[in-house]
This record gives C-alpha cells, structure tokens and sequence, in this order.
C-alpha cells in the first residue's frame, strides 16, 4: 500500500489587524509598519485603546473623569484615522474599558484577529518594572502572532522585510512560527537565515566544531523542507541567546526577526525575558507567534 501524500498545511491569513494604543509617542512609529502590511494583505484595521474601568471606591468625581477620559480616547482613535499611513485602508474603531489582559481576549475573538502590531518603549531591568510593559501583557494572553515595534527601530524601507531571521531552539514551539516565514517571505521576496544559538559552556575547539556541523545539518533537516523555497541560510553560533540574536540580525541586516514564545510571558517579574530583550533591542520589528 503506497504511503499518504504529504498535505502542506495551508498558510495563515492576515484579514483583520489589531492596533492598540494609548496614544503615546511609542506607539505612532508603529503606524508605518501597521499600514504596510494591512496594505500588503489587503486587510482590515481595527485601531483599539483601552482605558481602566473606574474603581468603586474612587469617589464621586470619578464617573465624570471617566467620561471625559472615554470622550478624550474616540477623539483621538478618530484623529488617528486621518494619519496619512492609514489612507486607503478598512478602518474601524474600537474602544474599550477593562483590564488589557480581559478586553485584549475579548476583542481578539470578537474580531477575529488575525495579527497585532504593537509598540514598545523599549525599557528593561528596574524601568521595565516600573513602568511596566503593555506589549508583555498583550503577548501573554495573545492567541495571535504579534508583531512588535521598538524604538530602536529603524524607518520603514520600500521593501521592508527583504530579509527575515529565524532564530530557533530547535524545538517544535518554535515550528509554529514557519508557516508565518513563509507567508512573509512568499509575499515580500524574503531571504530567510535560520539561527541557532549555542549557549556558552560547551565543548571547545574541533570538539565544539563538529557539535556546531551535527546542529546545522540537524537544522537543514527539519526546517529546510517548509523553507525550501526560500533556498535558506543555516547559522548554529555560539554566545548569550539575545545579544547573539540582536548581533545576527543586525550583520544579516535583518527586516524582521520572527520568535515562537509559548509561555514566554507568564507571569513573573524577577527574571529578564529573552523574547523582550529581543524585542525592546532590535533594529527591526520582532514577529512572535504564540
């Protein structure tokens, strides 16, 4: 009996773009990118904030100030509809009240969003604890890819994601993302570099030479078939997993590092992610896929 025929799974969509804001500086460099690619794959934005409920015992000035603070967020997601990044585009507005992690589920799956694009201020350490991180927030209940804009970022290119860097640790959360590389580099002509980082400690000299060969074969193997198309580079290179990343993205001069971060955000603030280290840091946007 002759053997099943391999089925390619079909590519994600990218129909309907989730772009929440607070309105702060961080957040507008994101307009270009999220025009761009809502432009690219013909979809619709929803342009979103979210703003606290009024706590019980806040007093009675507080609805009034509630008020006003709803009137002052539609006036500016109706401001922001005129941006010139967003001419031409589906648009629709969405305002909501609640917690970011409880409103962004419900206006994922009311909506049926398909991407987010998102800003981030960039902080780590002691700062990011300050002043918290919405984007974390927003990955950490996000059942969609999001793709992140920090504000080391450099301006949108004409052809913005010529080059995409997939860096991997070979293990099957990090799959999740290719089906994502593929729409992207189909769609844009994108080269793709795979990554591989090899945490320092290990074996030296031709020891740690041949173990570097046996991982990129090994990587040829298992992501080379989905990005066959794409005639793919394979890296295994040695050091600290985000400053490694951040390096090879800038030397490939990367448009977009793509990252699978399954539970990359739960909660938990004494330890410094990897995935927003890449984030807040690199030059170009970050995709992550859940």
């Amino acid at each position: 009996m002759a053997a099943p025929a391999l089925v390619p799974s079909p590519l994600p969509r990218f129909k309907n773009i989730l772009f929440p804001t607070d309105f702060s500086e961080e957040s507008l460099p994101v307009l270009p990118y999220a025009g761009q690619v809502a432009r690219t794959f013909g979809a619709r934005m929803h342009l979103c904030h979210i703003h606290a409920e009024v706590p019980l015992a806040a007093g009675l000035a507080a609805p009034r100030l509630y008020e006003a603070e709803g009137k002052e967020a539609a006036e500016g997601l109706v401001a922001l509809r005129e941006s010139p990044d967003l001419e031409g585009l589906d648009l629709k507005l969405v305002l909501a009240s609640g917690t970011i992690e409880d409103e962004m589920q419900n206006i994922i799956r009311d909506y049926d969003i398909d991407l987010i694009v998102a800003g981030t201020h960039g902080r780590t350490g002691l700062n990011k604890m300050v002043f918290g991180s919405a984007v974390e927030e927003i990955c950490r209940v996000a059942t969609c890819p999001v793709f992140t804009v920090g504000p080391a970022t450099e301006s949108v290119p004409d052809a913005p994601f010529k080059n995409i860097l997939f860096p991997t640790n070979l293990s099957e959360i990090s799959k999740k993302t290719l089906p994502y590389i593929a729409l992207l580099a189909g769609k844009y002509g994108s080269k793709v570099t795979v990554l591989h980082v090899l945490q320092e400690g290990g074996t030296a000299g031709a020891g740690q030479q041949k173990n570097l060969e046996s991982i990129r074969a090994s990587m040829s193997i298992d992501f080379g078939p989905p990005l066959s198309k794409f005639h793919p580079e394979f890296l295994v290179v040695p050091g600290g997993v985000a400053e490694t990343v951040l390096r090879v993205a800038r030397e490939r001069q990367a448009g977009l590092i793509t990252l699978g971060i399954r539970n990359a955000f739960r909660p938990g603030i004494l330890v410094e992610r990897t995935a927003y280290r890449i984030m807040a840091g690199a030059h170009c946007p970050v995709l992550t896929v859940p």
